[in-house]
């Protein structure tokens, strides 16, 4: 499951665009955010649970990762943050500099956004501004197939193609299902 994840988010774009920035919605721990991060220049994770944040920060520097940032806040908020994000990117020749931005600023040609929303799906103030943010893709894991459809129907009306959509059954014999799809920006 999480390399579908990341192997979704690390595809260039249908015009062969390198993805280069990952916003890694209700991260968690960061599970998502760490396993993508040596395909990205940078990464910023964000979760509601202060702990989890903790924990997804103690995890990048266990790992020597220091292109993740991790911001404890709800996933309304990472795109209006004024919190810049820093993080220590390497060049091709090996030498680290220190980079800071907005996250507002990513270029959305060049960024992947992963919600893994809790249950009840992503909130209408989050969607909204996904859709003005218009990231080049979106990779959506849901827990519930039935709250994702409600969802991947307002990011197609946002303008926005399914093109994959794979079920993981990590719980057998039970009707639960983890749900993998993935929407790219239809570029005119």
């Amino acid at each position: 499951m999480v390399d579908g994840v990341v192997d979704a988010a690390i595809q260039p774009s249908a015009s062969g665009g390198e993805m280069t920035h990952l916003i890694d919605c209700y991260c968690g721990s960061g599970l998502f955010c760490l396993a993508a991060s040596k395909a990205f220049d940078v990464c910023v994770g964000i979760e509601l649970n202060k702990k989890a944040v903790e924990e997804a920060q103690f995890n990048a520097e266990l790992n020597s990762i220091s292109n993740c940032k991790f911001v404890a806040a709800s996933a309304e908020a990472i795109f209006m943050s004024k919190d810049p994000v820093e993080v220590v990117t390497k060049k091709a020749s090996g030498e680290e500099f220190l980079s800071s931005t907005l996250v507002k600023d990513f270029p959305t040609k060049n960024t992947v956004v992963v919600i893994d929303p809790p249950r009840k799906g992503c909130s209408d103030e989050f969607l909204k501004q996904l859709y003005k943010f218009g990231p080049q893709r979106c990779v959506y894991m849901s827990c519930d197939p039935a709250t994702q459809a409600r969802d991947a129907e307002g990011i197609v009306a946002a303008g926005y193609q399914i093109t994959s959509v794979q079920p993981f059954d990590l719980f057998p014999q039970t009707r639960h299902i983890e749900s993998l799809v993935i929407f790219e920006r239809i570029t005119e």
